[in-house]
Parts: structure tokens; sequence; C-alpha cells
């Protein structure tokens, strides 16, 4: 569908606020809280699409709202969505998805943001708010400048959040095997995590350590991200006798792809498992929400995952 911006706004140095309406004044589809969408973007003779959070908890119908995290060493996306879009602009923008869904069967929610990965939870803390949920926020950022939607957390979730900084005079670091361990036995407590791939990591690994149901963690990531320090890696599949040289911007999975591997794949998030490929050297860089360490001794995801630019990256493919 064709939306037209109507606002948009820095939120912090490297988060702009969006705010899309249709053309002609019609009620958008409706979307429960952690719902996204996909917004395809032009870029000269391409086109990519990329994921965004809608920010509110879907009763109000008249626009979505979403924030966008610069990053100068993506394909381009995020500088279009910074530097490009202007007010009365229009986007094609699918309808909401929603794969991030509050538990029916929780009794306490514990709602986990680094970053820019606050977009969902503040639809679904509004949520819980009005619906007499219970619930709390812990937000980490590397300061207060760097944190989107300060004053909107601090003011309408006061009694429930918890913010953190990782950088600065008092710096507070979000403890997370102290915060899973103050609810794993608390079973009708669920917690959901968004934000980098380390916080992700963080939370789901130790929850496999304590032994907790895995139906009570949930995450949020929209795929493949690179890095600064990300290089071109040389890639070799041993069994297939293909090599080729993959620079940051494009998936290793799908370079393999177009170089001729069948690799099976699905989600390509990093949550699944499906392209799971075995490694005889090189250093990958993990960035899968799926992989117990164990298996990262030998085993990555190539739909999300990088790696060292100083060896070959041999896989058994």
């Amino acid at each position: 569908m064709l939306l037209r911006v109507t606002h948009a706004e820095a939120l912090t140095p490297s988060i702009r606020s969006i705010r899309l309406a249709s053309v002609d004044g019609t009620p958008l589809p409706g979307f429960e809280p952690g719902a996204h969408v996909e917004v395809r973007l032009p870029l000269g003779d391409d086109v990519v699409f990329r994921k965004y959070s809608l920010i509110s908890d879907g009763a109000d119908g008249s626009s979505y709202e979403i924030a966008v995290k610069r990053s100068d060493h993506g394909r381009g996306g995020s500088l279009f969505m910074h530097d490009r879009l202007s007010v009365g602009d229009t986007l094609d923008v699918s309808a909401p998805v929603n794969e991030f869904i509050i538990a029916a069967q929780g009794a306490h929610h514990v709602l986990i943001a680094g970053g820019i990965g606050i977009t969902p939870m503040l639809g679904i803390a509004a949520r819980l708010k009005r619906s007499g949920g219970s619930y709390e926020l812990h937000y980490s950022s590397r300061s207060a400048a760097d944190m989107a939607f300060h004053d909107r957390v601090t003011q309408e979730h006061a009694a429930q959040a918890r913010l953190y900084f990782t950088r600065g005079d008092g710096a507070r670091r979000l403890d997370i095997e102290a915060l899973l361990a103050r609810h794993q036995e608390q079973v009708d407590t669920h917690l959901y995590v968004c934000g980098p791939a380390p916080l992700i990591d963080a939370l789901r690994l130790a929850a496999q350590a304590r032994g907790v149901n895995r139906r009570r963690i949930h995450f949020e990531s929209f795929g493949p991200s690179w890095a600064a320090t990300d290089g071109t890696v040389r890639v070799a599949m041993s069994e297939s006798a293909i090599e080729l040289d993959v620079a940051p911007g494009t998936t290793l999975l799908d370079a393999m792809e177009a170089a001729g591997a069948w690799i099976p794949s699905d989600c390509k998030r990093g949550e699944c498992g499906a392209c799971i490929a075995s490694y005889s050297g090189g250093r990958p860089i993990h960035r899968d929400n799926c992989l117990t360490e164990a298996q990262r001794q030998h085993s990555f995801c190539p739909c999300v995952s990088w790696a060292s630019s100083d060896e070959v990256l041999t896989l058994q493919l």
C-alpha cells in the first residue's frame, strides 16, 4: 500500500522517527503490538526491503509510526530514510506482520530493549498498561542522549521502567544474568528482548544454561546487519569446489547461492537453523539467534553471520 510521510524528526543523532498515513485519509490495517511492516526502498537501479517495528499498540488506525537507526555501513536503506525521505513523500509499505506477540498465558512480562530495540516494546508496554497487565521495562542505551523515546518511557512507564547506560560517568549496565535469575523460577513470567545481537544472545544463552523453557523467551530480530569492522570474506566450499569473495552488504548465504551452491534456508534471520553449515577453517563472526556456544565451535549460519577477513572461511558444502 502507498503511504505518505506526514511527520519526521530526529530523536537522537542517529535515530529518526517517521509517521506514515494513507494518501487518501482512509484508516490503515489494524495490528497487535509487536508488529512490523516491510518498506520498499528505491536505491538507484536497485530496490531493497527493510523491516521496521510499529511503535504504537495499534489502538490508533490513522497512522503508523516507525523509527530508523542510521547505519553508514549497510546497503543504503537507512541512509535513504534519513537523508532523502521528506514529509510529503510516499513509500510502498506492506500490511503489518506480527512475529513478536504478547504471550497470552503470561502473568508477568519482562520487556528488555537495547537501543533501537525499544520500538516494538513501546507498543507492547502501552497495551499491557492499558489492559492492566503486569510488566516491567528494562531499556539500555549508550547514554541518555542516545536513548530514543526517553521521555515517553519515563513519563508513561515511570513505575515499571528501569534505564541503563553503558558509557559515561556512573554507567549502569543491564545485568541479564541477574535479571534472569530473579525470574527463572516464575514459570508464568515471559521475557521479551529486542536490540543488538549480543543482547539477544545474552538472554537466549543464559536461559538455555539455566534450563528455562524456551517458550518463555521471545525475541525480535530482522536479519543480517553489518559492522564497521566487517571486511571482504574469502569463502571456500570444499565439497562443491566453489571459491568466492563476499563484500559487506550482501549475505554469505545470498552470495553462495548466486555462485551456484544449493543451501537450504527459511527465515534468513538466524533464528530457524535451516541454513546451518559446518566449517573447518577460518574465524566466523556469529550473529545468529539459534546456535548454542558448543555448536558455534563447528557450525554457523551464513544467512546472518560473517567471518574474519584474515583467513579463508572453509565450509563443508
